[in-house]
């Protein structure tokens, strides 16, 4: 039998503490822990690029009563027309900057720093994302904070984006927190996450050709130029599966899988469609859910 002990209630201690303590004993704090894998998009990237999608909000009952996933809503600080969705297009958002598509399973997710993802001039901004592990973005969210932390990776994005240079006018609510990061990371330096090298693709003269797509609908668009590729609705489907980083079934070839990619981006650039769209799009109209 196990041996026990009994606690009382009011002797718990909160788990941040635990957490500090336990980080603290092997030589580093959590808020260096949490910097030493979250990663910030490069400046340039952002600069007269934010917010990425300025029609795009997340939900919210307080900002946006009574509407839902996929509605049309009117932000109220300017009128602007907005349609509301989850935090997808946060994510696609942080794969545009970064040239790097979400790694699924990997425990680590897209955060909002500044928070505010119902401002439609926040939801998708640069200025506004970090790609942290998922313990260390749950102690930035207000249901279970560490305000030291919750400072200091404001205080990162003000350095970044705001101190010199600005990448566009902050918010009101973005201030600069007043804080010496340098001290507090102990001279640890910010990650900028780097994009990968693209893969080399060949594809034939032909396949490259822009098409006249005058008249036609999306999915007309979409068609025409499957057809000029000589790609099935299978590999399209899965390319654009990959392009988001989403699972998939595996591509035959890893020059197969570069190649339907390929492919997906020229239909993003030719139609204007963003690749949920194209994805339901594919889903509704060909025989890839079949």
């Amino acid at each position: 039998m196990h041996n026990t002990r009994r606690v009382n209630p009011n002797n718990i201690t909160p788990p941040t503490e635990s957490l500090e303590y336990y980080f603290r004993a092997g030589g580093v704090t959590i808020i260096q822990a949490a910097f030493s894998h979250s990663f910030f998009i490069d400046p340039e990237s952002v600069r007269g690029n934010t917010p990425s999608h300025p029609d795009r909000a997340r939900m919210s009952r307080e900002h946006y009563p009574g509407k839902g996933r996929g509605q049309i809503a009117t932000w109220q600080d300017d009128g602007r027309t907005v349609k509301l969705g989850d935090n997808a297009y946060a994510q696609i958002a942080w794969r545009r900057y970064t040239s790097c598509p979400m790694q699924r399973g990997t425990g680590y997710g897209v955060r909002h720093i500044w928070g505010h993802p119902w401002n439609p001039d926040a939801f998708t901004a640069g200025w506004n994302l970090c790609y942290m592990p998922f313990w260390a973005g749950m102690l930035t969210e207000n249901q279970h904070p560490l305000s030291d932390l919750q400072l200091a990776i404001k205080q990162a994005s003000w350095d970044l984006y705001f101190r010199e240079n600005q990448v566009c006018d902050p918010p009101e609510f973005v201030k600069d927190q007043g804080i010496d990061l340098h001290q507090v990371l102990d001279g640890q330096r910010l990650l900028i996450m780097a994009p990968k090298e693209p893969e080399p693709v060949v594809v034939s003269i032909d396949e490259t050709r822009t098409l006249d797509h005058s008249g036609l609908n999306q999915l007309e668009k979409v068609k025409a130029i499957r057809t000029q590729t000589n790609r099935s609705w299978v590999s399209i489907y899965k390319g654009v599966l990959a392009i988001q980083g989403k699972a998939h079934e595996p591509f035959g070839t890893t020059k197969v899988a570069a190649s339907s990619k390929s492919i997906v981006r020229r239909i993003l650039r030719e139609t204007g469609l963003t690749e949920i769209e194209l994805e339901t799009l594919l889903e509704r109209e060909t025989p890839v859910k079949d």
